[in-house]
């Protein structure tokens, strides 16, 4: 690829908007509300699995720009996979979720958790105040597993921009080369998207990458599977749900799944920009 693209804006922005083409002739549907009020206690088994891993995970590459009297805002809050154990360690975070099966999941973990210093707003994204007040904005905005439903990303990433008065932080998926067969080619797609659009509109994004594992029981992730299944691909025969139980119960050990799983925190300082995009 020559430099030139590297650095172009638009090419990425295309690849992008080909990249969500592609999934959406592929895919039945991208996933709408009442799928993440489906999925919302098997997502939060998943997320809460090994005392938040994955959270506490992101927490670890970001805690040198955070401290106890932050603010955090949670875009796509789910469960509480961020919102539990950031609050744990910073001032205060206010949840995004507009999933109401999602939102009450979450703030049951929360109870369970002890943790009081949150707030949840069920709106979506692109919902929320576009010229938000002086008392919304936060030093840390953040969002996971939202993005790639927007087939015109770059005004939601603008976006977070306008709330944060600190740092934005994308976490996205990317794939470990030591399991070749889980590695998605949206996942590599994804982080190259994000991460150039960003460089070619002048921020100066900070990578790092976390590992992180969930373990669930098998008939949990035969649940999850099937969900998948009739969202993404087809009906639910009693011929797939077969092949799905034979695949979980072939990588299970003493009845439960290990899933380790590879994201990057893409990290940047709207405030530290070389030119406006």
């Amino acid at each position: 690829m020559s430099k030139r693209r590297e650095l172009d804006f638009s090419f990425w922005d295309e690849r992008w908007r080909q990249n969500y083409s592609e999934r959406e002739q592929r895919i039945r549907a991208n996933p709408l509300l009442d799928y993440w009020d489906k999925r919302a206690r098997d997502f939060s088994l998943m997320r809460k699995s090994n005392d938040y891993d994955f959270g506490r995970s992101v927490y670890a590459a970001l805690q040198d720009v955070l401290g106890p009297d932050s603010t955090m805002l949670d875009i796509g809050a789910g469960p509480g996979s961020f919102t539990i154990p950031f609050a744990q360690k910073i001032k205060s975070v206010t949840a995004i979720e507009p999933s109401q099966g999602m939102s009450a999941i979450l703030k049951e973990n929360a109870k369970e958790a002890g943790v009081e210093n949150y707030t949840v707003i069920e709106e979506l994204l692109e919902d929320l105040p576009q010229e938000p007040s002086s008392d919304f904005q936060f030093d840390l905005v953040a969002v996971s597993l939202v993005l790639w439903m927007f087939q015109d990303v770059w005004p939601r990433i603008e976006q977070m921009e306008r709330y944060a008065k600190g740092h934005c932080v994308i976490v996205a998926g990317i794939p470990d080369w030591k399991h070749p067969r889980d590695a998605l080619k949206s996942d590599v797609e994804e982080f190259q998207s994000l991460c150039n659009m960003l460089i070619s509109q002048g921020r100066f994004p900070d990578v790092r990458v976390i590992d992180y594992v969930c373990e669930r029981a098998v008939a949990d992730e035969i649940e999850c599977r099937k969900i998948m299944y009739e969202q993404y691909e087809a009906d639910l025969t009693p011929e797939a749900e077969e092949k799905i139980r034979r695949e979980v119960e072939a990588r299970a050990k003493d009845g439960m799944c290990l899933i380790t799983s590879r994201s990057a925190v893409i990290r940047w300082n709207p405030g530290e920009m070389v030119l406006k995009g």
